[in-house]
């Protein structure tokens, strides 16, 4: 079955993994459970009809009930997270090609630790090793 794919904001794509977790309450029925995992019940109650549209998430027991994730949702959830780590680890083979004959072991390193780690982009990763190389 292939996943259709839903462009999410960072904020959704945390809702998701949020509800990953466990299913919450509804925002409206209060910011407690969404504070308590770093989210603003605000900008989560902002998010939910896309979510909602999409289906990926849905509503049970009405407007104050749970927010519960869907099998679409876990889907695209996990698609989501796949390209983004494939797109990481392509950064990290690019950068090891590009450091492979032109940099100093311990500032390669820390580059790449910080490239796999997703703290770096590749161009900031190349920087670093260009400006150690000086």
């Amino acid at each position: 079955m292939l996943v259709p794919s839903l462009a999410l904001s960072p904020l959704q794509h945390r809702v998701l993994r949020e509800l990953n977790l466990s299913d919450l309450p509804a925002p409206e029925s209060g910011a407690m459970p969404w504070a308590a995992r770093g989210l603003d019940a605000d900008d989560v109650r902002d998010a939910l009809p896309t979510l909602l549209w999409g289906g990926l998430v849905e509503r049970k027991g009405g407007v104050d009930g749970l927010i519960t994730l869907t099998p679409l949702g876990s889907a695209s959830l996990h698609a989501a997270e796949c390209d983004e780590l494939t797109a990481r680890l392509s950064a990290v083979a690019s950068f090891a090609d590009t450091v492979a004959s032109r940099a100093a072991p311990r500032s390669a390193g820390h580059a790449l630790k910080r490239l796999a780690e997703g703290m770096w982009t590749l161009a900031q990763a190349e920087a670093h090793v260009r400006s150690e190389g000086q």
